[in-house]
């Protein structure tokens, strides 16, 4: 049977999911069309431009963060680092590449709007940017959220071969960087909890599908970590996935390993196709049973779902049937 070339691209969509926004039932453009501009400080900027009490008044408790955490620089030793030829090079670099943060804060913008709107009881946090020598990418503290940009810098940026993992550097981004803020800012608000391989998948899923509403213009593969390939491959194994994490009897497990294995970052997930599959696997089941629940039980609200501690629960109310 010939397709129409329209009824193709439907198809399409619907068999790979890759390419399609898949909004939520929480979208409303509305929230983004009204979204109020979000402020991004450039710590790295006032550094080098303020005196100590002046980013004290400005950054608070980040600075001493970011001096002693981060940076590891004594007070006696700031002027010396400061004038550090190699990372005034990479200061060079990063304002070139951040000349114009303008879709960045747009973008961050769009997340805020639906976060105000969605948990208005909860803070709004302060957000900034900072240079850390490729330390840490995203820090939290009560009330501010600061990313460290040298590690965005783009998938060609020549030093990322040397000092990251192959499989990191195609989320080192400017475009990736909101998705990361929000997420360190949701992490901080929801931390995990320690427990089987069944929580912390439901636990990321629930992330997951927050990120899918805040970012209603992004493509899930971006918001998982994903590569087009490595999402197109979950979905299209999803269910022997699910098989085998059931057949090996993980999903109950309480093993520190058997969890990291399936939600922390990797190469790809062991015991699966090493040339396929993404690391992580299990938060995009994770994302996957959450939206399988919160399209099935209509009256769950966000909050509702955050606030729902029992992980079989939301399992066994999803119907999750890949």
């Amino acid at each position: 049977m010939r397709l129409t070339p329209k009824i193709g691209i439907l198809l399409t969509c619907l068999l790979v999911w890759t390419g399609c926004k898949q909004h939520t039932r929480f979208y409303d453009a509305t929230i983004a069309k009204n979204a109020q501009k979000v402020e991004i400080q450039r710590f790295d900027h006032d550094f080098y431009q303020l005196d100590s009490t002046q980013l004290a008044q400005k950054y608070g408790d980040f600075v001493p963060v970011y001096m002693h955490q981060i940076m590891h620089i004594a007070p006696s030793k700031v002027h010396l680092f400061k004038a550090d030829s190699a990372f005034n090079a990479l200061r060079m670099q990063v304002d070139s590449a951040y000349s114009n943060i303008d879709p960045m804060v747009e973008s961050l913008s769009v997340a805020m709007a639906y976060y105000r709107y969605y948990f208005p009881q909860n803070e709004v946090p302060s957000f900034s940017f900072h240079l850390s020598g490729f330390n840490q990418s995203i820090v939290t503290l009560p009330g501010r959220v600061s990313a460290s940009i040298d590690n965005y810098l783009g998938i060609d940026y020549p030093m990322y071969p040397q000092i990251a993992y192959q499989y990191e550097i195609p989320f080192m981004t400017p475009r990736h960087l909101p998705i990361d803020m929000m997420l360190g800012w949701l992490t901080s608000e929801y931390p995990d909890t320690n427990g089987r391989l069944l929580e912390a998948m439901i636990y990321h899923g629930k992330m997951m599908y927050l990120l899918q509403v805040m970012f209603p213009d992004e493509e899930m593969h971006e918001l998982l970590s994903y590569t087009q390939q490595q999402y197109e491959w979950s979905l299209k194994y999803e269910k022997n996935i699910w098989a085998l994490i059931v057949e090996q009897r993980d999903l109950y497990s309480t093993d520190w390993r058997t969890i990291t294995r399936y939600t922390q970052p990797a190469p790809f997930t062991n015991g699966l196709s090493q040339e396929h599959s993404p690391g992580r696997i299990g938060v995009f089941i994770g994302w996957r049973i959450v939206s399988a629940y919160m399209e099935r039980n209509t009256q769950v609200t966000l909050q509702d779902l955050m606030n729902e501690t029992d992980a079989q629960k939301i399992l066994q109310l999803s119907g999750y049937r890949p």
